[in-house]
C-alpha cells in the first residue's frame, strides 16, 4: 500500500475514534439524564401513592361516624337511662 492510503485510513480512523468518543459522551449524558427522571418519576409515585391514601383513610373514617339513626338510638337510651336513674333516686 502507498503511504497516502495508510495516512488516509489513519485519518479515518481517528476521526471514527473521535467520533465514537462523542457518542460515548452522548450516551453518559442520556444516562444521566435517564437516571434523574427515572428518580423524579419515583417521587410521583410516591406521592401519588399518598394523595390516594387519603381519601381511602377518609373514607375509613366516614364509615364510622355515628349515622342518623343511631343518634336517634342514643337519645332513646339516654332518656330511658335518665328515667331509670330518677326511678332510683326517688326510692332512696
Amino acid at each position: 500500500m502507498s503511504e497516502e492510503k495508510l495516512d488516509l485510513i489513519l485519518t479515518k480512523l481517528a476521526s471514527m475514534a473521535s467520533d465514537l468518543k462523542s457518542v460515548k459522551k452522548e450516551q453518559q449524558n442520556t444516562n444521566e439524564r435517564l437516571t434523574l427522571i427515572e428518580s423524579k418519576q419515583n417521587i410521583i409515585y410516591e406521592q401519588t401513592g399518598k394523595l390516594t391514601e387519603y381519601p381511602t383513610e377518609t373514607m375509613l373514617e366516614f364509615d364510622q361516624l355515628a349515622t342518623k339513626e343511631d343518634l336517634s338510638y342514643f337519645d332513646k337510651k339516654i332518656t330511658e337511662h335518665d328515667r331509670e336513674i330518677l326511678k332510683i333516686k326517688n326510692r332512696a
